[in-house]
């Protein structure tokens, strides 16, 4: 049942996306004339050629006021909201096309995976002209979608404008129940995690996480996020999909919105610091794009595939007196470095045509970051400069802070989790900012900005000073490894400590 007066925001299933989840706070009213509006309006029921009602005139104008704001903001009416809400429920008879009207045309943002769209070929950007022998050019965009939705097994044909094909296209498309699967994943080879997203709505971040610790848990070295065809949907669920790979603290998203301001969100959650793919292409938009932007201006990972969509705004979705509604837009976007997106998408790090090859070399650079072509299943501890990851006996762990070289040339490793894996002691003193080691009978001391350690009470000259980052304690790797009685080794950027 529809509340009366109430103020809502909701993702789209198969029209708009919506990122943003706060009630606007209403505005100050101000007085407006609306003699000059009043006066069109009577005049145009009065001598308009054929008979108007009132109510007729007045929904006419509330639309065009609408499509005159942007492609996205939209009225309903009762019915046209009434369809809204049912495809709302993920679970709806038809084609399985996110659309979107821009311009005068119908366009597909993104075809849902494994739906009768997208086993038609029908890709994103395509413009659709006309449903079975209706012309849908300049069409409402709830009405356009009324008539692709039907019975499922029935069929429909959609006439088709494609860029860079002379000629319409003509798809015959079988109609189904639509069944959004929101999170997918799979263990891929070489221990490389794959995890596809194809909505961002109420109940993905929870399916989202239990899927990344599943694979986390079973052993993934590295992820692929799958977010082609990806329209977008709630900002709470996008911001919580680009969190684990972003250090805690860092900027997610610049919020842009003349009622209530700007606004900028962070992450929450310590970086996993494992090696990051990001597969887009042009049916990624709105909270894809804000993932996408995160990762890249971050350097959390590598972009693949081909540009994004580019819609950038946010929209709100207000009830009405009469049962319908208004979607508009509040806000726009922007990313952590803020970039423009709106229009204009995001450029991937790795740009790949061939959907099939856009896998296929996401798992490639995940195997030469990862370090699975070297010896990352022999016995000892393994990392690479400036990934926090490394592998222990073959296990994957974790990071907060990555090892790297000073501008002397020392590798700086974090002591405390080499030194818990060799079943070892470490204490640190904030107040001397004092590091002590401790083996056995034998005893390490090194204190944060000075050059010198003591080694069973022997002073010892250091090639760098240890450093604390984040709370992680950075040494020099060749006092460790002596320490430790350890051989290091270097291959192709790879250090192995046996």
């Amino acid at each position: 049942m529809i509340r009366r007066n109430r103020t809502i925001l909701m993702a789209v299933v198969l029209l708009a996306v919506f990122i943003f989840s706060v009630p606007i706070q209403a505005a100050e009213k101000k007085e407006y004339s609306l003699d000059l509006f009043r006066e069109v309006f009577q005049y145009t029921l009065d001598k308009y050629v054929h008979e108007l009602d009132e109510k007729t005139l007045e929904e006419m104008a509330i639309r065009g006021l609408m499509q005159q704001l942007d492609p996205y903001s939209q009225y309903f009416d009762l019915e046209d909201y009434a369809d809204f809400q049912v495809e709302m429920d993920g679970r709806f008879g038809g084609v399985g096309l996110r659309i979107e009207k821009i311009g005068d045309y119908i366009t597909v943002v993104a075809p849902l995976s494994g739906t009768p769209g997208e086993k038609a070929g029908i890709l994103a950007g395509d413009r659709i002209i006309k449903v079975n022998d209706t012309d849908v050019v300049g069409m409402n965009l709830q009405k356009a979608v009324s008539i692709i939705r039907g019975e499922p097994g029935t069929s429909v044909k959609l006439t088709i404008l494609r860029e860079g094909v002379a000629e319409p296209l003509i798809f015959n498309v079988m109609r189904s129940i639509i069944e959004i699967k929101v999170v997918e994943s799979a263990m891929l080879e070489g221990q490389i995690g794959y995890i596809k997203l194809t909505n961002f709505t109420s109940s993905s971040t929870m399916l989202y996480t239990r899927a990344l610790n599943g694979l986390l848990s079973d052993g993934a070295r590295g992820i692929i996020l799958d977010l082609r065809n990806n329209p977008g949907g709630y900002l709470g669920a996008a911001l919580s999909v680009a969190s684990p790979f972003i250090e805690e603290g860092g900027n997610l998203v610049h919020i842009q919105s003349r009622a209530d301001g700007d606004n900028t969100y962070f992450s929450t959650s310590k970086a996993l610091g494992i090696p990051l793919v990001v597969l887009v292409n042009k049916g990624s938009a709105s909270g894809s794009e804000i993932v996408a932007g995160a990762v890249q201006d971050h350097g959390a990972g590598t972009l693949v595939g081909t540009r994004t969509f580019g819609k950038a705004t946010v929209q709100h979705m207000h009830e009405l007196s009469n049962g319908g509604a208004v979607k508009i837009t509040t806000s726009q976007y922007l990313t952590p470095n803020r970039r423009q997106i709106n229009g204009v998408g995001i450029e991937p790090d790795v740009v790949v045509e061939d959907p099939e090859e856009q896998l296929k070399t996401a798992i490639e650079i995940l195997k030469k970051k990862i370090g699975l072509e070297t010896k990352n299943n022999s016995p000892g501890i393994t990392f690479k400069i400036g990934e926090k990851a490394m592998w222990v006996n073959g296990r994957f762990v974790s990071l907060n802070e990555a090892p790297y070289l000073t501008r002397e040339g020392v590798t700086m490793v974090p002591l405390r989790i080499i030194a818990e894996q060799l079943d070892c002691k470490v204490n640190y003193d904030p107040r001397e900012q004092k590091i002590t080691l401790v083996k056995g009978d034998s005893q390490l001391i090194m204190w944060v900005g000075k050059k010198e350690a003591l080694v069973n009470g022997l002073v010892k000259s250091l090639d760098s000073v240890p450093v604390v980052k984040g709370g992680t304690s950075l040494v020099p790797l060749r006092l460790v490894a002596e320490f430790f009685g350890s051989q290091v080794e270097w291959n192709n950027g790879q250090i192995t400590i046996k």
